[in-house]
């Protein structure tokens, strides 16, 4: 999702911490409180070994919970994981505002 080029650049941004807790956060509001490990996995582009310790990390910050369902493991936002991702999305609009106008007055 966030790992695509950027423009010009002709290389792969490596994904920050943050970029990948929001990429989980976003995939599991997806799936309204039935996310299952696999699901995540293949949505947010990652191994379940490594996914696992980022939603063990998550669930332990508060910002995700775990239920089980059907003898499976779900997992769901929690309030505050919702206001990270508010928060997220506003500060990354706001460092896109940035890096886009300091390119466009460079070109002057």
């Amino acid at each position: 999702m966030w790992d695509r080029p950027r423009e010009g650049s002709g290389t792969a941004r490596r994904r920050e911490q943050t970029d990948l807790y929001a990429t989980i956060l976003e995939v599991v509001k997806r799936h309204h409180g039935r996310a299952r490990v696999t699901r995540v996995s293949y949505g947010a582009g990652m191994p379940v070994d490594r996914l696992c310790r980022s939603i063990d990390r998550l669930i332990a910050l508060g910002l995700l919970s775990s239920d089980e369902s059907d003898g499976h493991t779900v997992y769901q936002v929690t309030v505050r994981g919702q206001e990270f991702l508010n928060t997220y999305w506003r500060m990354r609009a706001y460092t896109e505002a940035f890096s886009g106008s300091s390119g466009a007055a460079s070109g002057r």
